[in-house]
């Protein structure tokens, strides 16, 4: 997994490939490694159901997903009507104020048996930690850090991080968890179903 570990923080020949525009235009958010790694799970969860795409106007998702960004016509999970089967977001809690209230919010959105599906920045790219990372694209930076609570490193424990997997499962949100693990480019993918 080393491969994955090191490939955004050294710019790798494969990362600079996979974030050129025209990577990012061809193949949207299926360029990560990560969501390339669980592609028949995601699609298996997506084909057929009513989807959001949270945050994906610059790297989508596809297949008929419902677009929630700033840039979109849809800006917030509430703008969009009714239930939905799945919403899936890729490197985007991260600059939210409140990742919890999003969950909770997500969770609500979602029929009984729906599904979150989250791809967020792994603490073991320093770049990608909280209040490191700068994009002049995005001003608002990282506001927060993520690992998963099995991730048990000295180095972990020495900053401030969100256990993602432990949050999904919060009382508040009311979901658990059936993947939680470290999945390439640096990220973590969580996927959860409605309790």
């Amino acid at each position: 997994m080393t491969d994955f570990l090191n490939d955004a923080e050294q710019r790798t020949d494969s990362w600079k490939r996979r974030h050129s525009p025209e990577s990012i235009a061809q193949f949207g958010v299926w360029r990560w490694k990560g969501i390339q790694k669980h592609a028949g799970r995601i699609l298996d969860l997506i084909f057929g159901k009513r989807v959001i795409d949270f945050g994906g106007a610059d790297g989508p998702l596809g297949f008929g997903s419902i677009v929630v960004d700033q840039k979109a016509e849809y800006k917030t999970l509430a703008d969009v009507p009714g239930k939905v089967d799945v919403i899936f977001t890729s490197h985007t809690l991260e600059h939210l104020d409140d990742p919890l209230e999003w969950l909770v919010e997500a969770a609500d959105k979602l029929t009984d048996d729906g599904c979150l599906i989250l791809h967020v920045p792994s603490w073991r790219c320093k770049r990608w930690r909280a209040n490191e990372y700068a994009n002049p694209k995005q001003p608002n930076g990282h506001k927060w850090t993520f690992a998963l609570i099995s991730d048990n490193d000295d180095e972990l424990c020495k900053m401030p991080f969100l256990p993602i997997d432990i949050l999904v499962v919060n009382k508040r949100v009311r979901l658990w968890s059936e993947v939680a693990c470290n999945c390439g480019d640096n990220s973590i993918i969580v996927i959860a179903r409605k309790a």
